[in-house]
């Protein structure tokens, strides 16, 4: 019986790789196979136009049915302008990709993003899991887990425990003081991106790491540092939306590709070096006293109670790297260009500050708590903030059940997204000139005011899902604008040509070139120590 069904098995078998070799191939031709296929792409692509339950909302023709519409424009760093443009052309609600939409609407951004209403991360930010790390706070898209690691790092990043750390910050931007100084006094223009990162990346060195990592003193990005975070952060915003995109990080195919075109190996360098100073300060019992973040972290219990892990440490040291050096740099010089571009405003800043200094006889740098008894200082440093905010891609979540955009209603788990540059133009809420620097539109309507700021997503993400690092940023970029203004006249050396921005995730400000003229009775010295 068994010789009898294997000769059947191979008399069928051979039957079917005769007819599938000679008659099929013979009689189907290659003209057959070709419409075939066309009409199969055909098909898809009216389907995704017409019949696709995305097909109501409006968008690019080639967004509707491709990807590429938006992965193009990703790669190419031209994210800013596009989400405007796009949002400006087809309305506050746009399909940029066959199963994504991206919103703008103040009451959405609640929804997606509020107290009691966040939505559900998207895979997407699964490309920024560390292969080998402890769960990181940015990437986790569980939300009781997400609640937990926030909560036991909240302590080290509230502004109270940040101004216990003013001190750090302030030998950083003396630091930068005086190298700004040594510049003008010899009449050289400076590269303020390249300043305001050394000042960025030196402070979280002091929190993160407790010490400065050595940008400021040597004017250079020591160990490739600021290089590599960028292109890890062009590697994991960009790959994440293509299909296989889980740990790409430490992909030894997609670094290799991506170092044939300049760039380096993404963040393992830098995890290296990072877990090395962690590894020291822990083995050093916290570093004989010395209050900072890491310190905090250090002392963290897991849900256990028990000692927080090395793996655990490092992640969150890590994490203040992202959380607080570009969010601040990009800052810094969105407040800059745009105090420069207005004569005016930039007058009236300038003499509020010498006024201050004046009026309360201070001969010590000015501290972040008065920073905020200068009301026109504030409004600048937030308008300008929101017409170029840190993070600029869409912030991706899943629709929550019964989602509605200006009546069209949102299936169930699409992926839905805002982008913070083009809700903090939206003209609704900021008026028709919300493309204009307008610092004076924060102290017109009080009500207006808060609604503004409920929905003005500086720092990307609102409510539980906000951005860690805002106070680091708020204390930095506050103290810098006052003590830089104070110290200096400054000025765009081409305001035809101010920088160049390349968005990768965050809105990179590049080639910001700047004069710098020390002011009278301004004298600068070194910090000690």
């Amino acid at each position: 019986m068994s010789a009898l069904r294997s000769s059947a098995l191979h008399f069928l078998k051979s039957m079917y790789n005769s007819f599938s070799r000679q008659t099929l191939l013979r009689h189907v031709s290659r003209e057959t196979i070709l419409v075939t296929v066309l009409f199969c792409l055909t098909s898809f692509v009216v389907y995704r136009l017409y019949f696709h339950p995305l097909a109501h909302v409006p968008g690019p023709l080639l967004a509707k049915w491709s990807g590429w519409w938006r992965n193009y424009r990703y790669f190419r760093g031209t994210w800013h302008d596009d989400i405007l443009k796009v949002h400006r052309n087809y309305g506050p609600i746009v399909r940029i990709a066959p199963n994504e939409l991206s919103v703008v609407d103040a009451q959405i951004t609640k929804q997606l993003y509020g107290h009691g209403h966040n939505a559900q991360k998207t895979k997407w930010y699964s490309t920024w899991d560390i292969p080998g790390a402890a769960p990181g706070l940015f990437a986790e898209q569980d939300k009781k887990l997400h609640a937990y690691l926030r909560k036991r790092v909240s302590g080290a990043y509230s502004m109270s425990a940040i101004l216990k750390f003013e001190t750090y910050v302030q030998g950083c931007l003396d630091l930068m003081l005086v190298g700004l100084k040594k510049h003008s006094d010899k009449g050289n223009t400076v590269n303020m991106a390249n300043w305001t990162n050394a000042l960025a990346f030196d402070v979280v060195g002091e929190l993160a790491y407790g010490s400065k990592l050595g940008h400021l003193e040597t004017e250079t990005d020591v160990m490739g540092i600021r290089k590599a975070i960028f292109d890890g952060f062009f590697i994991m915003a960009n790959f994440g939306h293509f299909l296989g995109q889980a740990q790409l990080v430490n992909n030894k195919i997609v670094n290799g590709f991506f170092a044939l075109f300049g760039g380096s190996s993404g963040f393992s360098g830098f995890q290296k070096w990072s877990a090395d100073k962690v590894r020291s300060r822990m083995g050093n019992d916290g570093a004989g006293g010395r209050e900072d973040m890491l310190a905090h972290f250090i002392r963290m219990k897991n849900d256990q109670g028990e000692q927080a892990s090395f793996p655990e440490v490092l992640i969150e040291a890590m994490n203040i790297i992202g959380a607080g050096a570009d969010t601040t740099s990009i800052g810094m010089r969105s407040c800059m260009f745009y105090i420069c571009s207005r004569p005016d405003v930039y007058k009236r800043l300038q003499r509020e500050i010498d006024d201050y200094y004046d009026s309360m006889g201070l001969s010590n740098p000015i501290t972040y708590q008065q920073t905020q008894q200068l009301p026109y200082l504030v409004a600048v440093c937030k308008e300008a903030m929101r017409l170029l905010p840190s993070i600029v891609y869409q912030l991706l979540r899943y629709a929550p059940e019964g989602l509605s955009v200006e009546d069209k209603h949102i299936p169930t788990g699409t992926p839905i997204g805002i982008s913070p540059i083009s809700q903090n133009r939206d003209r609704k809420v900021f008026g028709p000139d919300a493309d204009e620097f307008r610092p004076e539109r924060w102290f017109e309507d009080e009500s207006k005011t808060r609604l503004m700021d409920s929905i003005n997503m500086t720092f990307g993400g609102n409510g539980p899902r906000m951005c860690v690092g805002r106070n680091i940023a708020l204390v930095e970029i506050h103290k810098f604008v006052a003590q830089l203004l104070r110290n200096f006249d400054v000025g765009l050396v081409d305001p035809n040509k101010p920088w160049h921005i390349t968005s990768y995730w965050f809105a990179y400000q590049h080639d910001m070139n700047m004069w710098l003229k020390t002011r009278p009775g301004r004298a600068l010295q070194a910090p000690s120590g």
